[in-house]
């Protein structure tokens, strides 16, 4: 059975690229509004905030200079792939623009990569060019050395100016984005790969991800109409996209975020080119400081944050909070980690501010399903209903045959934001889709195991692996998760299985990394492991009982949390 959107069908533009749609119709006075503001605690020399017009001008700058730049490895041509290793710059989305424009592929890298994984990155995107930043640059010249195919052809470039290296070289001519020509180097934004992301994935080195124009341009439509007044009233509306029955309509308050997603991030680049297409200012953070956050919040009056679960945490629990005014914010939007109900409510008793849940993975550009504000009236237990024009089937985990309706199984995806696939990676793909003749008709197998309701709200119950096999039943880590959280003597927590010392029969022992809340009374380790251990397993049945705590300083995390 396949559940489909209950919002009102999109049509879509199948002939705009990524560009094309950020910068159409820029004759209003939202394009002379500055949109992208540094970091008040980065110094760099061009620190000015950039309006939509600066944008434009620099990516064609950007876009006219590699067309033109006299490369060793011979003229540019469109497919040519761009490394961006950089942590959050206000001009970061331009750069990728610029890139766009000229009929290449930037590939956004996570800027700790190091050593042999940033190698093997290159290896597998084949770029052209590198952009960091100061911070990384070592990082990417050290690898180039390792690099095995023609690194002396690979240009490296960085975002700060007063750097020999500077990407500011490649705007020689100030008048040269204004004679850009965007029908010099052809798209069709349905075929032709927009953006290389990279999946996050449990294991192993990341997958390389292909988003055509078509996929990311949908994905940011079907986002701004399902954030409503979250964000300023779209710029433009070509065919109605923005008039929802179910969604609350675009108001065009005077919105003022926080930006500090990473940027490499699919989340992340969705929200930043979100936020043009509705000119919504944002102030550009490279990492999280919960003082500076409190201090930014109360000098700009921001209204509203997309965050990840650990910054929430930081958020409700930091004593610093009371010396700034946070009034300002109205609400929060979870994504990237697993939200639980425990923190939702420490957020709205601490602070007043409501947290609303989403659902989406990269290979989905990201968005599959958001909460609305007006949601958490109903029922806050789900991330939402699916965005236009997105279908899901819920099938058994072992045959594959779809479910009754409201019984939880695997997630099948399908909507025009489903990526092209992972790059150079046959065996992935075929894992990754249903057999089907024609690419449209597929869907790509979520391996996260949810449910649908009879209004159309999605719930994500695990992920397939995070499932552990103890005695031949199934338990679930997440849910065991909750039930650890809820204690007080609880920071952050993962539940994973450990497997039984004589690895033989491959049992799995439900297992706790838990991090101490300082603020929780001053027990000794195996007063607090005695008690934890007591209070999670008599909430559960003997086969999900934990069978062990292990107290660490920090878990380890992934950098979008």
């Amino acid at each position: 059975m396949i559940y489909k959107s209950l919002f009102r069908q999109q049509k879509l533009p199948e002939n705009l690229s990524i560009p094309q749609f950020v910068f159409r119709h820029l004759d209003g006075s939202k394009s002379e509004v500055p949109v992208l503001h540094p970091s008040p605690y980065r110094s760099r020399a061009q620190d000015k905030p950039l309006t939509l017009l600066d944008v434009r001008d620099g990516a064609y700058a950007i876009a006219s200079s590699l067309l033109s730049s006299d490369y060793p490895g011979g003229p540019w041509k469109k497919g040519e792939v761009v490394l961006i290793l950089a942590e959050n710059q206000h001009d970061y989305l331009m750069v990728c623009l610029g890139i766009m424009l000229a009929g290449g592929i930037p590939a956004l890298l996570n800027p700790q990569f190091t050593g042999e994984e940033l190698v093997t990155m290159m290896m597998k995107v084949q770029m052209r060019a590198v952009f960091a930043t100061n911070s990384t640059y070592q990082a990417a010249e050290d690898a180039l050395k390792s690099y095995e195919k023609d690194a002396e052809k690979v240009q490296l470039y960085v975002f700060e100016e007063d750097h020999p290296r500077s990407l500011h070289r490649l705007l020689k001519d100030p008048k040269m984005g204004n004679t850009f020509d965007d029908s010099q180097i052809p798209c069709k934004p349905m075929e032709d790969i927009g953006v290389y992301c990279f999946s996050s994935g449990t294991s192993g080195l990341p997958k390389v991800v292909g988003l055509s124009h078509y996929n990311v341009v949908s994905n940011v439509i079907q986002t701004v109409a399902t954030l409503g007044g979250r964000m300023n009233k779209p710029r433009f509306d070509d065919a109605d996209w923005y008039n929802q029955p179910l969604l609350p309509p675009q108001n065009g308050h005077e919105e003022f975020h926080i930006s500090i997603l990473p940027q490499f991030h699919c989340y992340g680049l969705l929200m930043a080119i979100a936020a043009l297409h509705t000119a919504t200012p944002c102030v550009v953070f490279a990492r999280f400081n919960v003082e500076r956050f409190f201090e930014t919040v109360q000098k700009y009056h921001i209204t509203f944050m997309f965050v990840v679960p650990p910054m929430l945490m930081a958020i409700a629990t930091s004593p610093l909070a009371d010396k700034y005014d946070l009034s300002s914010i109205k609400s929060f939007a979870s994504g990237a980690a697993s939200l639980s109900d425990e923190l939702c409510e420490l957020v709205y008793d601490k602070k007043k501010i409501p947290v609303t849940n989403g659902y989406g993975m990269t290979e989905m550009s990201p968005l599959i399903a958001l909460q609305t504000p007006q949601d958490l009236k109903r029922n806050r237990h789900n991330v939402g209903r699916l965005v236009p024009n997105t279908e899901v089937r819920i099938v058994d985990i072992e045959s594959g045959e779809d479910v009754e309706p409201g019984k939880s199984g695997e997630l099948l995806l399908r909507g025009p934001q489903m990526m092209l696939g992972y790059i150079a990676n046959d065996k992935a793909n075929r894992e990754a889709f249903t057999p089907n003749a024609h690419d449209l008709h597929r869907f790509f197998k979520s391996g996260d195991v949810g449910s649908i309701d009879e209004e159309g709200f999605i719930t994500v119950h695990e992920r397939i692996k995070d499932i552990i096999k103890y005695n031949g039943y199934q338990v679930s880590a997440c849910e065991l998760e909750d039930i650890v959280r809820s204690s007080r003597m609880v920071q952050e927590v993962a539940v994973v299985g450990k497997l039984q010392k004589d690895n033989i029969s491959k049992n799995e022992l439900p297992w706790a990394f838990v991090t101490l809340n300082q603020q929780s009374d001053d027990k000794s380790e195996e007063q607090r492991t005695e008690a934890l251990l007591k209070s999670v397993n008599d909430r559960v049945p003997p086969y999900k009982k934990l069978r062990g705590v292990t107290w660490v300083d920090q878990l380890p995390k992934k950098y979008v949390g």
